[in-house]
């Protein structure tokens, strides 16, 4: 069956249809043309416009005014339920722009979870309560592609993004690294290990692309060592359990809670150390007021990260370019 309307007469019936609401409800012409704030002859114009390309007349005269007819009447139902439809859609509309602007979202490495991503967490919804936080974690290379592809607002990594025109880095702070081995280890007993007594262990280390394994070859690298990995791994905590259970050595930053399984060594080697920064977007507004509530917290505060061991709260320059 062919509709009865072709789409750009539906589109005018559709823009007339608020008209025939308003007659209805207010119960005249004059009535209806006061609410909707526009003269008389328009909603006379358009009850007529309405009438013809029903093809049916709408409204009659009767000693009272105007009165709708069965055709009027059957088509009010459908007019008022287009205009619920539409309202709802708009209010849909606005509460998602709304939660929208309430959202951002943080990318940042496996390893900061259980330290520095809830002290970010807690000082942000500290400002923001209604924030809703997206929490994207995995390595350093996949962290800088979603901060460079505009997805995440905000990057946890280490070593911290170069700052550029583009971005703010705040450098947080800088964690030792020490080898982990297990408590039988030949170099368990040690005060400190250098890195070229390391040449013929079997080592573990994250994977490439992560910012740890790329400190740790540049260490090795430094220290004359070039070595196959025994073992690569995408959880520090996965190279611990290894390390622990002697099958190998790691260059790991240490635990955040002691464990009589491993034994961890400071390494004498002045780049034996990770920093972690933060950084955000500075060459663009923010999506939202959340992502402003962040971008605004980094900005003028770094006191909500505690040094690692509990030593209080660390003074860190802001860096910018």
């Amino acid at each position: 069956m062919d509709e009865p309307l072709d789409t750009t007469t539906l589109r005018e019936v559709l823009a007339d249809l608020p008209f025939l609401v308003a007659v209805a409800d207010e119960g005249g012409i004059t009535a209806a043309a006061e609410v909707m704030g526009v003269p008389q002859p328009s909603v006379s114009r358009a009850m007529a416009r309405l009438s013809d390309r029903i093809g049916a007349p709408l409204l009659r005269r009767d000693r009272r005014g105007v009165a709708l007819t069965d055709a009027g009447t059957t088509l009010l139902d459908y007019a008022r339920s287009t205009r619920t439809a539409a309202l709802a859609g708009v209010t849909a509309v606005h509460r998602e722009l709304e939660r929208a602007g309430a959202s951002v979202t943080i990318a940042f490495q496996h390893t900061f979870g259980r330290r520095v991503v809830p002290a970010l967490l807690r000082a942000l919804l500290a400002d923001r309560p209604d924030a809703h936080v997206d929490l994207r974690q995995g390595a350093r290379e996949s962290c800088i592609d979603l901060f460079e592809k505009g997805v995440a607002d905000a990057i946890l990594v280490s070593p911290p993004l170069p700052p550029t025109k583009h971005a703010h880095t705040l450098r947080l702070y800088a964690e030792p690294l020490v080898l982990t081995v297990a408590p039988e280890h030949r170099l368990a007993g040690r005060d400190r290990v250098q890195l070229s007594e390391l040449a013929d262990e079997r080592l573990l280390a994250m994977t490439p692309g992560y910012g740890l394994r790329t400190i740790v070859d540049e260490l090795l690298r430094d220290a004359g060592i070039s070595r196959t990995f025994a073992f690569e791994g995408e959880d520090i905590q996965t190279l611990r359990g290894l390390a622990s259970a002697g099958l190998g050595v790691a260059i790991l930053p240490p635990a955040i809670q002691p464990s009589d399984n491993v034994v961890e060594i400071p390494i004498d080697h002045p780049a034996a150390r990770r920093e972690i920064g933060v950084s955000w977007h500075g060459d663009a507004a923010p999506a939202g007021s959340a992502a402003a509530a962040l971008q605004d917290l980094l900005a003028r505060d770094h006191r909500w990260v505690d040094t690692p061991g509990g030593h209080g709260k660390i003074p860190s320059p802001r860096t910018k370019a």
